[in-house]
């Protein structure tokens, strides 16, 4: 009887300890592994900016937010074998963007909305394009409004003639008209945009 009671009472202290050490391992998993290609997406600061609250990660071209990376294709040029590919990131996005000067301000019941990319290329092939074309931005009606030249006070626009060869890099804002009362859902970028081609798509949602 003594026996019996001796038994059971080490294999439930064996259990609890077993238990223990499971439970420690598993939280340190949860603490050192993040999920590819999701994170935060973003706290919206004082005048409209949102910026991402990790660092930037890679991520599927539907899956993506703001901060996110994706690997995007173009179309091969004339004389060429193979298409550009380039890396780019949304880095930063402003709800009420202002403009530099009075030239780049909206139309009337317009507003400004900005947004901040990276592009690097990562193709073997020069990768050009007028920096305010590949982008749009998408709001809640589904209604896609597309960028335009100018500077917003938050900072430099990209390049009017953007020109990237093999491993170059650029970073700069684009600004977009949008309706004053529209909610911008979703931020794109399409590589040579010529036509509409899902696989040349990149989305960040907001």
């Amino acid at each position: 009887m003594h026996r019996s009671i001796a038994a059971a009472a080490a294999v439930v202290a064996l259990t609890a300890a077993l238990t223990a050490c499971n439970g420690s391992d598993g939280d340190g998993d949860k603490a050192g592994t993040t999920k590819k290609g999701t994170h935060s997406s973003g706290a919206l600061e004082p005048g409209g900016e949102k910026s991402p609250e990790a660092a930037p990660s890679g991520a599927s071209s539907t899956g993506a937010k703001l901060g996110d990376t994706l690997s995007l294709t173009g179309i091969v040029g004339l004389g060429e074998t193979t298409a550009p590919t380039a890396d780019v990131t949304l880095n930063k996005f402003v709800d009420n963007a202002k403009a530099q000067g009075p030239y780049f301000d909206p139309r009337d019941g317009n507003r400004l909305v900005a947004a901040e990319f990276t592009i690097v290329n990562t193709g073997t092939v020069t990768y050009s394009d007028a920096p305010y074309t590949p982008p749009t931005v998408v709001d809640t009606a589904g209604t896609a409004h597309n960028g335009k030249p100018g500077d917003p006070t938050d900072g430099e626009s990209l390049s009017i003639t953007m020109t990237l060869s093999q491993g170059e890099r650029a970073t700069g804002w684009v600004i977009f008209d949008v309706p004053k009362h529209a909610k911008i859902a979703s931020v794109t970028w399409q590589m040579d945009r010529t036509g509409l081609d899902p696989a040349r798509v990149g989305t960040w949602t907001l």
